[in-house]
């Protein structure tokens, strides 16, 4: 029985160094591989917190895997530009990175393998080793979109509990998904590009619930670094050039009373120039939320005008206001009465047909 073990032992590890001979190995830094989104280059490692954040590999091979530091939360995959497959990464690893399969036996030739953060990894800091493939596999250069649209937002923009067909149910990761957020949709919808600096609970001048007279770290001063848990690491904002700036902020900061309406508005309009200096060319596109209800839901409308009024005033006729509808009982709520998978699918459409035809004045 012993011998038996040691013939196993011997046989696993010989599959192991065979399966490594076999495959060749890309850094996650790797110029042909194609980042969307803010990440922090660790060694030839990429760390990244913000879902949406996705990497692409180009190539002409059969196979491909990735290597994930285990436990980093949930993502999905497309392989040749095929409808996402979800997948994560708690596989009980106790490694520093795990390899998980993307694909095997593809026919011959040129494949594209994309992966992307669905859930929000502020809690568990993801890190991308890298991509494997054909040990003969040629690596191809990206292949950019014409497009790119920054998202900045708070839970809706993240996705927050479209699995879930249950008001009741609270966070949880595994029902966050961002490629079925309206973001995510309209992403995909306008084949763009996508950065998203979003997270649950954030606000532009006091986050959910928080005390009245401001939070300690909201959107505009977390906006300037790389990730929100490494305040060290500045983002180098000339290297993200978006065409298409959208904003979803304002549902935090209002929705427990006892907000300041005068601080919340001068906090917005200021992070809206804040945007503006970043990216003197982009299109800003100011979104309500459709969340909030009655009185707050008219500051959010009120604020935004105001902004959009005050920087054309200033010559600035790129900025736009764009409103969901709000919310009711007729396509149902996610976790925690956030919208629905059905809900961000329609915010979705009519957000890609406003940006489209009235942002960036394409026929449809």
């Amino acid at each position: 029985m012993k011998k038996l073990f040691l013939s196993l032992l011997v046989s696993v590890i010989c599959a192991q160094m065979l399966c490594a001979q076999d495959s060749k190995f890309v850094n996650a830094t790797d110029p042909n591989i194609m980042v969307e989104g803010r990440q922090i280059v660790d060694g030839n490692k990429l760390r990244f917190i913000y879902p949406g954040t996705a990497f692409t590999i180009r190539f002409l091979g059969t196979q491909c895997s990735v290597w994930l530091k285990p436990s980093a939360g949930y993502f999905v995959k497309s392989v040749d530009g095929a409808a996402y497959q979800r997948f994560d990464t708690y596989n009980g690893s106790t490694d520093e990175f795990t390899e998980i399969s993307l694909a095997q036996n593809l026919t011959k030739g040129e494949h594209s393998v994309k992966i992307m953060l669905v859930s929000e990894g502020i809690f568990c800091n993801p890190v991308i080793k890298g991509f494997a493939v054909d040990k003969d596999a040629k690596i191809l250069k990206p292949v950019h979109k014409k497009l790119k649209i920054e998202f900045i937002g708070n839970s809706i923009t993240c996705g927050y509990g479209v699995e879930s067909n249950d008001p009741n149910d609270h966070y949880a990761d595994s029902t966050g998904n961002f490629a079925k957020s309206f973001a995510g949709l309209t992403a995909k919808t306008l084949d763009a590009e996508a950065t998203v600096v979003a997270r649950s609970g954030i606000g532009v001048y006091r986050n959910f619930n928080d005390n009245p007279a401001g939070s300690e770290w909201p959107m505009p001063r977390v906006y300037e670094n790389a990730l929100i848990s490494d305040s060290t690491v500045q983002w180098t904002f000339a290297d993200s050039k978006p065409d298409v700036v959208v904003i979803c902020l304002g549902t935090n900061d209002l929705s427990t009373k006892g907000y300041d309406k005068e601080k919340f508005t001068v906090a917005y309009i200021a992070f809206v120039k804040t945007v503006r200096k970043h990216y003197p060319a982009a299109k800003i596109v100011l979104c309500n939320s459709p969340m909030l209800h009655d009185e707050d839901g008219q500051v959010l409308n009120d604020v935004i005008m105001n902004t959009v009024t005050t920087m054309y005033r200033q010559n600035d006729s790129r900025v736009y206001r764009f409103d969901f509808q709000e919310q009711d009982d007729s396509l149902g709520y996610g976790a925690d009465y956030h919208p629905s998978a059905k809900r961000h699918s329609e915010n979705a459409r009519y957000l890609s047909y406003f940006i489209q035809t009235s942002v960036l004045g394409k026929k449809k």
